[in-house]
Order: C-alpha cells, then structure tokens, then sequence
C-alpha cells in the first residue's frame, strides 16, 4: 500500500467559490517511508478576490497570488490530475480531507475541466481522514495522543495545536507542506501507540468492505464528533439506506433503540426516530471514510436486534423513504455553474473531448468546448476562454466576461456565498492592527479597478 499524505491552502473556505493556492503532497509507502513529495503554488483565477483572512493565516502576501511565474489554476489542475494518476493505486489522506481539501480538488479539476474529478475514488485509489481517526483515538485509546485545550479552555482538535502538543515542531503552521509533515507525524504516533485501533481504522479506508459490513447486519461501531462535544463512540447496526442515494444509510443506535421496537414500528415512527434527539437513528454516509469498525465481542442483545431489522423489510424500506424524504428538496431555478458540480454525470464522449482538451491550443480548446454536449462544461470551458485567451473573443464575449466580474464583486453580501469587494473592505478593517493595511487596499483595489476596464 501507498499513501498519499496531502494539503491545500486556499483562497478561503468555500470548495466552490474559492480555489487552492497551495498545494503539498509526501508519498511513502506502507511503513511511511517517503517516496516523494511535491510542493506547488498557483496565480489566483481571474474571478476570484482571495480572503484577505485566508492569505493572512497562510502567510501569503496578496501579490504572490499574481506572480505571474507560478502556475495557471488550469496548469495547476492539470499537475495534479497527473499527480493522482501516476500514484495510483494509493490512500489519499490528511487532516480534515474528506470534509474540505477533496472537495477543493474535486472543484479545482471540475473548474478547470479535467476528466476526472473523483481521481482519489478512480484507478484503485481509497480514502481516510486522519482527524477521524484522532478522534477515534481519543474515544478508544485516550493515552496515545497528549490533548491540548485552546485559550478559552476547551479541548483542540486542530492540527496546529495537536501536532506541538505531542512533540512535533510546528513552525510553520498552515504551510501545505508543514501541515503534511504534522499529518504524517499524528498518524504515526496512533500508528505505533494503538496498533489495534489503527489497523481497524485502516478498514474504513475500503468503501466496499464497510459497506458489505454495514449490510451483512453486523453490529458495528462508529466515532464521530458533534460540534464542540469531545467525540464519542456510538454502537448500532446498519437499518436501510437512502433509496435515491446508497451511500446514505440509517444506523440504529443500540443505546437508545431495541429489537422490540423494530417489531413494531410505522414509517411515521422510523421518521421520529430520525428526527429525535438525541436521534435513535442516525444517518451517515460510506462514502466520508467514516471510522466504522466491528464490534469484536457483540452483546446478545445486539445480536438480537441486528437479526430483527434484517427480518423486518419493511422497516428497512421505512429508514429508505425517510432518508430520502429528509433531504428531497426542489433545485433553485437559478444555481451558480459551480454549484452544479454533482448534478450530473460526465459522458463518456464530454469525457473524450475533455482528453483532447488537455494538450490542444486554446483556438483548439475552443472548438472542443462547442463539441460538448454538458452545458456545465461549456459554461466553464468559455469561462476559461476568457481567462487564457481573451484574443479569441468577440468585443461583445470580452464586455460580457467584464459584467460577469463586476457583478459577482459588487454582489451583497448576504447573497454572495463568495468574497465581495465589500466583504474585502470590512477584513481588511478587522486586520488593520495586524497587517499593513494601505499595501492590501491597494492590491484589491487594483484588482477590482481592472476587471472594470
């Protein structure tokens, strides 16, 4: 097995609406020897005005963000398509991943129109989130790791604290690169102080095993984490699965459901105990390398439960609907391209044409982008048109793009679920004692100035 320990740091905190400025890698094998590493950066795209609080905790001067001697975001994409490509098969891995860095690829490549934009699912390639597993830690094996608590008192679980707090020198905290090295450090600390735990932690890593588990109706277990409450292991066996999307299961939790109640149950009462809180069932996702685990020494009870809702259909078909029922909701008339990310799949043919894509000129890629049948893809594809080859537009394409700029910065904040020019005003007053303030401005004026003209 390889793993491939990774990082990014960014614009700000959206995966849609923001974009990687930074972005490290450390591959080693399984006794985690290093067998590469990679450390990259790229310009910020043309249409996005980078949090003044993001390039503040990263360190990095707005006007590093325009160097024109790094990379496009598109050559970005296209480094680590092929950087995935030529790891695979691997583990891909950090702190926090699954929740925040994958979902910043998955845009970076659908942004940018790469082939595949589930490259760390495709090719033989898994998954784990190394912050799952500390909490796992924390719940199962507590002496392994020293817990740091932050100024107001309260247990961290942020990598910045953790990693210092048990013997790694943190210096350089929110550098893609230091962040991996901490990453890697937790890891191996869990990896030799609770050998047990990690190699069933490992397990979650392989989707389908999980899920032959979950529904073999074998008890089970899972840690995870609710807002600031310290994590907690929760026991249950699998009870149905959203019937428009199998990776959205019911779990029933032992603790506060039993097998009579199973005998006995409506849809009405499977709903409620969706709802409830605390909730008798919960819904988790297989897909979110979450850290399910079997229960080694199960009680008869649960035993006796778990062959209950095997037998009853009928309430598996229950939890089915519910899920479902819970998060069908009509799409907005009007959805921003970049939130259209998993409305749709790519076909096979957009699929080719985007190979193509890859290595032509941009009067080519403009070509291929007409070929597309996926108005996703075309959408973005003139939007980079617009970006690297302005010399290819109509006077008419190049005022659109200007509006297109103006539009989204001087967008009201409460409807703008990206950075706006005011939203920059109003940081940038917040850091006046932090930072030099009159460079910034000037920065972002400059910006938002040119996308006017």
């Amino acid at each position: 097995m390889k793993y491939v320990f990774y990082d990014f740091e960014t614009t700000g905190i959206s995966p849609a609406f923001d974009q990687p400025l930074q972005f490290a890698a450390i591959v080693t094998d399984a006794s985690l020897n290093e067998l590469e590493r990679i450390d990259i950066r790229c310009q910020v795209a043309p249409h996005i005005l980078p949090s003044p609080f993001a390039l503040h905790v990263t360190n990095i001067k707005p006007e590093q963000t325009t160097n024109k001697n790094l990379q496009t975001p598109f050559e970005f994409a296209q480094t680590l398509q092929a950087f995935t490509e030529a790891w695979a098969p691997a583990c891909w891995l950090g702190y926090n991943t699954i929740a925040f860095d994958e979902p910043m690829m998955r845009q970076m490549f659908y942004q940018n129109l790469q082939p595949n934009i589930f490259a760390t699912q495709i090719n033989g390639n898994t998954r784990l989130d190394v912050m799952k597993m500390v909490f796992a830690t924390y719940a199962e094996a507590n002496n392994t790791l020293a817990w740091p608590t932050n100024n107001n008192g309260k247990l961290s679980f942020k990598l910045d604290q953790l990693a210092p707090h048990n013997g790694f020198a943190h210096e350089n905290a929110h550098d893609a690169l230091a962040d991996v090295e901490a990453t890697i450090y937790i890891f191996n600390k869990i990896k030799e102080g609770a050998p047990e735990l990690f190699r069933k932690l490992l397990q979650a890593a392989d989707k389908t095993f999980i899920t032959s588990l979950l529904r073999g109706f074998v008890p089970m277990e899972v840690t995870l984490r609710f807002g600031a409450h310290p994590p907690k292991t929760y026991q249950g066996c699998f009870c149905g699965a959203n019937k428009d999307n199998p990776n959205s299961i019911g779990f029933a939790d032992f603790s506060l459901i039993g097998a009579d109640e199973f005998t006995m149950t409506s849809q009405v009462g499977v709903t409620q105990a969706i709802e409830a809180s605390p909730k008798k069932i919960r819904n988790l996702a297989v897909n979110k390398s979450e850290t399910f685990r079997i229960i080694e020494n199960p009680t008869e009870e649960m035993l006796h439960t778990c062959d209950q809702i095997k037998a009853s259909t009928e309430v598996q078909g229950f939890v089915s609907e519910a899920l479902a029922a819970r998060f069908s909701q009509e799409e907005p008339i009007e959805v921003e391209v970049e939130d259209q990310i998993y409305s749709n799949f790519t076909s096979q043919q957009d699929k080719s044409l985007l190979e193509l894509f890859q290595t032509a000129s941009w009067s080519e890629r403009a070509n291929i982008i007409n070929k597309l049948n996926d108005r996703r893809l075309k959408q973005l594809g003139k939007r980079l048109i617009a970006f690297y080859a302005p010399e290819l537009l109509t006077e008419q394409q190049r005022t659109d793009f200007r509006n297109f700029l103006c539009q989204r910065w001087s967008a009201p904040i409460d409807q703008a679920p990206w950075m706006t020019a005011e939203e920059v005003w109003i940081a940038l007053d917040k850091l006046s004692s932090d930072i030099e303030v009159s460079e910034w401005r000037k920065f972002y004026q400059d910006r938002i100035a040119a996308a006017a003209r």
